[in-house]
């Protein structure tokens, strides 16, 4: 009965005050990172971007169109809510969450080059997360838990979810019923690392932390056995924790004086800079149909605290979509996307992202339509075009405001569609 609910919770599972508290939460308990640190992030996420040469990262992805608009932060997690925090200014809380995830599907045409077709075979070779590690106590053997597994794209085991009313999201088409997608999980009362997901087949890999890892840590795993096998047209289910050596229900983290009985780890991700009227980039962008998500293990669902209503919340992790860990994916295999447009001549769009003005170069002579459409699904700017091979022709948009646009380039032989950002 669970999943039928879950696809009739547009009215009151994820409603605006659910969203409303779960941020104000996060905000309350947010650990905001130094200037060395952001540096260091925005450094390798800019190098890095998007689906390039195999590494999937849809919070790189969407930083590339919307960084003006993003904010760094960290949540500090432990396995349970045992643990006192002190944060910098002095306020005493508790941890609130236990473990970050995220749902990633590889058929999404925003990965361009490097999509999948829903029957192409994907190995899954290693996976990263970005975090912050402080040693105040020593090395406890402290270690990073990476637990995998693949589902069918539905609101079935081990995946479940739910749908957003149209309209609910600035940054969609107004008309799109978006999923966000979260992975079936079973919590425990009991002290310590407690429960997890209910995944029947999971594969679970192991990182110990060392003095090397201190201050941002940037820790990556190889999958074993050679990786994980799946299909297009399922989903990766990634769930990231970190597991204390030596943990007692009585231990301390104290950011104010940096000390406690516990080493602290806080997973970094970037959110919108304005929480109170979320734009809600962190769901599919321009696809109704991609499930592209990040995913908390909150407290209340690691007790089973919801009740009434929401009870259905605790047997899964929890979704916010002003925000996206810094989670990626190294995957391989033989894309069939495209396949059949390899004779097609090809276009050259730059720079992007662009003050307004872009370039479009065609490697053959043709006649093109050039096309841009805003979020919306207007048209703002169409022309029939004569290009020459190699000839640069340029089109000014920088009277249009900045954000996401599609531009297309069709016609006889050619057949380029490409996101930009005006910046």
């Amino acid at each position: 009965m669970k999943k039928v609910l879950l696809l009739a919770a547009l009215a009151f599972g994820f409603n605006a005050f659910s969203q409303d508290a779960m941020t104000n939460k996060l905000l309350q308990t947010e650990i905001t990172p130094n200037a060395a640190a952001k540096e260091k992030i925005e450094d390798i996420i800019l190098k890095r971007g998007g689906a390039i040469n195999n590494n999937y990262d849809y919070t790189d992805f969407l930083y590339q169109f919307y960084q003006s608009d993003m904010t760094l932060g960290a949540i500090t997690t432990t396995p349970d809510s045992s643990t006192v925090i002190v944060y910098s200014d002095g306020s005493t809380g508790y941890s609130y969450n236990h473990a970050v995830g995220a749902t990633y599907d590889f058929n999404y045409y925003g990965w361009a080059d490097n999509e999948f077709n829903e029957t192409d075979q994907i190995t899954i070779d290693s996976l990263y997360v970005i975090g912050g590690y402080d040693i105040f106590n020593g090395n406890n053997a402290d270690k990073i838990r990476f637990t995998i597994f693949k589902g069918g794209n539905g609101f079935s085991a081990p995946f479940a979810g739910v749908q957003y009313n149209p309209g609910t999201w600035a940054a969609l088409d107004p008309t799109a019923t978006p999923t966000a997608k979260t992975m079936d999980y079973a919590g425990s009362p009991l002290d310590g690392n407690q429960g997890g997901p209910t995944s029947t087949s999971t594969v679970t890999i192991d990182y110990n932390l060392s003095v090397a890892d201190s201050g941002v840590a940037v820790v990556g795993v190889e999958v074993p056995n050679g990786g994980l096998t799946m299909m297009g047209n399922q989903l990766l289910g990634i769930f990231v924790e970190y597991l204390p050596g030596g943990m007692t229900t009585s231990d301390t983290i104290n950011y104010q004086t940096n000390s406690g009985s516990m080493n602290p780890f806080y997973f970094y991700y970037y959110r919108e800079g304005n929480t109170s009227a979320p734009q809600g980039y962190f769901i599919q962008d321009f696809d109704s149909t991609s499930t592209n998500c990040s995913n908390f293990l909150f407290n209340t669902t690691r007790y089973s605290a919801h009740d009434a209503t929401s009870d259905w919340r605790n047997d899964q992790t929890s979704i916010n979509m002003a925000y996206s860990h810094l989670i990626s994916v190294t995957a391989s295999g033989t894309s069939s996307i495209g396949v059949e447009d390899k004779d097609l001549t090809s276009a050259s769009i730059f720079p992007n992202p662009t003050n307004g003005v872009v370039n479009i170069e065609l490697d053959a002579t043709a006649d093109a339509t050039v096309t841009v459409v805003d979020v919306l699904g207007q048209v703002i700017y169409a022309s029939n075009e004569s290009f020459v091979a190699g000839e640069r022709k340029m089109i000014d948009l920088s009277k249009n405001a900045k954000g996401m646009y599609i531009l297309s380039v069709e016609g006889e032989g050619v057949n380029t569609i490409e996101r930009i950002t005006i910046k």
